[in-house]
């Protein structure tokens, strides 16, 4: 189920880290640019060799939404 960004307004989906668990937002819709691999709600983030096959297979790839929020810096947890 997608909602939307707070800010931006745009249709976004969460899913969590493989690793760490921590929630992130995602564009809802998987496209070329992206370099995360989506697989039960969790996400792995592909780049390199794993990257470039994942591309030539023409694999649904998602694209985290603070690259494409205008607003990103907004949502960003201070250190």
């Amino acid at each position: 189920m997608s909602e939307t960004c707070t800010s931006c307004h745009a249709p976004i989906i969460w899913a969590r880290s493989g690793t760490s668990g921590k929630p992130m937002p995602l564009d809802a819709e998987p496209g070329y640019s992206g370099n995360l691999r989506l697989t039960d709600g969790a996400f792995t983030v592909l780049s390199g060799a794993a990257l470039a096959d994942a591309q030539v297979c023409a694999e649904k790839l998602w694209l985290s939404h603070f690259v494409t929020c205008p607003a990103a810096l907004k949502h960003r947890r201070r250190r």
